[in-house]
């Protein structure tokens, strides 16, 4: 789709099936044993000696917790697997999906950035963001509406007792599959959790409150380069059923210099990590071999938090992904030039992955 067409297409109203969307706003609390006691014994005794007390405030209780418990459900498995042949076979594309009632909505609504004040180091001067190269291109969006709906905001604990120990962005690729940057997830992490909020906007999902889901299990590739830094989450609830994903095409390098793609994330530099911000219609500028996977390179601006973010462009009217967000790139050029660009991992090994998540989960 060019440029022009874009324009042209008009948005339809969201209209998201009434049921299927309160049952996944009515608010839920997990609590996770961080031990290996069995899930049993752990629901039917260990939580049934909790009890609610009473505070100074009106209208809040307490509960307290033991030390082994913790708010959440902890991950279940976590594998890393060989990287796969670069010469093997994949499939090249797999549909997205819409709900039958929903309609597309091509461009958002455009959002404006929180105001924060600026990051500085001890001695005062200012920390800019990583590769964000001339001006600013990012523009924050309200995410309404299908595709934007289906890009959300990552947290990762190492230890679930705690607060998260980071963020990224990841993106509905199935019914319960979500793509992210492998460098997101809490790898030898035991126990590790993990959360996604779709549609997040200033600390919740704009789709309801109690709209999220914990990760049971991830999938990545062992000793990943940044051509192959990408991932696969198995969500405990299946969002896209409800919302719908994104399809996939596997990146061909006639692609190249085509002013076709977006890209989406929640870097802390943006509306400090709480807005979704975008870069649109940008071209991927090359294409190198790296690891088992291939890296997909730009000049379309990031930083830290936006890793994991859905890179697609637009085929007959439908999203496909092409790659996920990594980080940022430095290229030496003989004698003393210096190429700076972002990049995104992509190719067979993504393919790989989604296809692998999509019939096994």
């Amino acid at each position: 789709m060019l440029a022009d067409e874009f324009v042209e297409l008009d948005n339809e109203p969201e209209q998201i099936d009434p049921e299927a969307l309160a049952t996944l706003r009515e608010p839920t609390l997990y609590l996770s044993s961080l031990t290996e006691q069995q899930r049993s014994e752990f629901a039917t005794e260990r939580v049934e000696e909790l009890s609610i007390r009473e505070t100074e405030f009106e209208n809040v209780a307490r509960v307290d917790l033991d030390e082994d418990m913790a708010v959440g459900r902890v991950g279940q498995a976590g594998e890393a697997v060989d990287p796969p042949n670069r010469k093997a076979g994949f499939e090249h594309e797999f549909d997205p999906y819409l709900p039958d009632d929903d309609g597309i909505r091509y461009h958002p609504k455009i959002g404006t950035p929180r105001s924060h004040e600026p990051l500085r180091r001890r001695d005062g001067e200012s920390v800019t963001p990583h590769y964000v190269l001339g001006s600013d291109d990012r523009q924050v969006f309200v995410p309404d509406g299908y595709p934007w709906r289906c890009t959300g905001k990552i947290y990762a604990w190492t230890d679930p007792s705690g607060g998260p120990a980071w963020s990224g962005t990841g993106a509905l690729v199935g019914r319960n599959v979500v793509l992210t940057a492998s460098h997101v997830v809490p790898w030898d992490s035991d126990p590790w959790m993990m959360r996604f909020v779709p549609a997040y906007w200033d600390g919740s999902s704009r789709l309801g409150g109690s709209v999220n889901s914990y990760v049971q299990a991830y999938r990545g590739y062992e000793n990943h380069s940044q051509g192959d830094d990408m991932a696969v989450l198995k969500l405990y609830t299946p969002l896209g059923d409800t919302f719908g994903y994104f399809g996939y095409k596997t990146y061909h390098d006639s692609w190249e210099d085509g002013d076709y793609w977006t890209k989406v994330g929640y870097p802390g530099a943006v509306a400090s990590g709480q807005r979704p911000s975008r870069v649109t219609w940008y071209p991927i500028i090359d294409d190198d071999n790296d690891g088992a996977g291939v890296e997909l390179e730009y000049r379309a601006d990031s930083s830290g938090g936006g890793s994991g973010g859905p890179v697609f462009g637009w085929w007959s009217g439908s999203p496909y992904v092409v790659g996920t967000h990594s980080g940022g790139e430095e290229e030496y050029h003989f004698p003393w030039k210096i190429a700076k660009h972002n990049v995104s991992a992509g190719g067979g090994s993504l393919s790989n992955l989604i296809g692998w998540g999509r019939s096994n989960w």
